[in-house]
Formats: structure tokens, C-alpha cells, sequence
């Protein structure tokens, strides 16, 4: 347990608070976080006390200012990564013309309805229906369902050749 009623605790915690305060002011922080890094800095300066492995070669009070520093510099670190968005200066601002949207493109849909209907019928009843090759198999009277799996290829070779030309045509434009 942390908690002591040593009166000498009581003056390096009097003692020190104020100073605390002071150095995390200094460094642009407020009132409550130097109370909350003072509280950590006690809070470890105890807890290696406690375990006996604190080794330290100043006083009390120099060893707890020396980590609320540390901590304070972390925070002040972590609080400059966060920027509210709102507080940026709107000059900061993406333009209104900075992003042109891309040309309106086809959808995959249309390229598998290019591809046939049969095409189509297949590939949906692969992947949307779930089904396997060997109901697709029965269901569309091929003889067996690696003859299935090859119709399947040849629908999907014929929509990525679509997408090529499509893609080839556009970069000449």
C-alpha cells in the first residue's frame, strides 16, 4: 500500500507540487496535468520504493521532478500529434478543385452481360448462388463438371479481355 503518514512525505509532496507545477507550466501544459504527472511521478517514485529497486543518486524530490519532466514531455508529445480538426485555419483546406473525380467507368456487370448470357448465368450461379461444379454441371447439361470449370475460365477470360480493351481504349482517349 502506498498510502504513509510520514510527515517527511508530507513536506516532498508539499515541497514539490508547486515546483511541478511550475516546470509543467513552463513547458505549456496547465494546472491539472501537472497535478496528474505529479501523481504518476509519485506514484512510480513509491512503487520502486516499495519493490526496493529504486537506485537513485539526488533526493526524492529531484528523482520525482525528473520523471514528471519525462512525462510531461511525452504528453505534450502525444497531445501535439492530435489535432482537432476543427481548430485548423481553413486556408489548410483541400481546395474545391483539387480532386477531379475519375471518368464514369462501367460497371462490372456490364462487362459480364458483354460476355454473354450464358456467361453471365454461369458465373452468378458460381459465385453469388454457391453453387458447385457439379450442380452447375447438371444444371447447365455439361457432361462433367471439369467441363463446367473450363466454360467458367473461358467467361472470365472473356470479361478481363473486355476490361483490357476498355482500359486500352480510355488511356487513348
Amino acid at each position: 500500500m502506498f498510502i504513509t503518514d510520514d510527515p517527511s512525505f508530507d513536506a516532498l509532496y508539499r515541497d514539490t507540487l508547486p515546483k511541478v507545477a511550475r516546470m509543467v507550466r513552463q513547458m505549456g501544459g496547465d494546472l491539472q496535468t501537472a497535478k496528474d504527472l505529479f501523481h504518476d511521478a509519485v506514484i512510480i517514485y513509491l512503487e520502486k520504493k516499495q519493490n526496493n529497486t529504486l537506485k537513485i543518486a539526488v533526493t526524492a524530490q529531484a528523482y520525482i521532478m525528473g520523471i514528471a519532466k519525462i512525462l510531461c514531455i511525452r504528453k505534450l508529445k502525444a497531445d501535439q500529434r492530435e489535432t482537432d480538426l476543427d481548430a485548423l485555419n481553413p486556408a489548410f483546406a483541400v481546395p474545391d478543385d483539387y480532386y477531379t473525380p475519375p471518368p464514369v467507368r462501367r460497371s462490372v456487370l456490364e462487362y459480364l452481360k458483354t460476355a454473354g448470357s450464358k456467361c453471365l448465368q454461369l458465373l452468378q450461379a458460381f459465385y453469388y448462388d454457391k453453387k458447385t461444379m457439379q450442380d452447375i454441371a447438371a444444371s447447365f447439361h455439361y457432361k462433367t463438371p471439369h467441363t463446367a470449370t473450363v466454360q467458367k475460365y473461358k467467361c472470365l477470360e472473356k470479361v478481363r479481355e473486355q476490361i483490357k480493351q476498355t482500359r486500352y481504349e480510355d488511356n487513348l482517349v
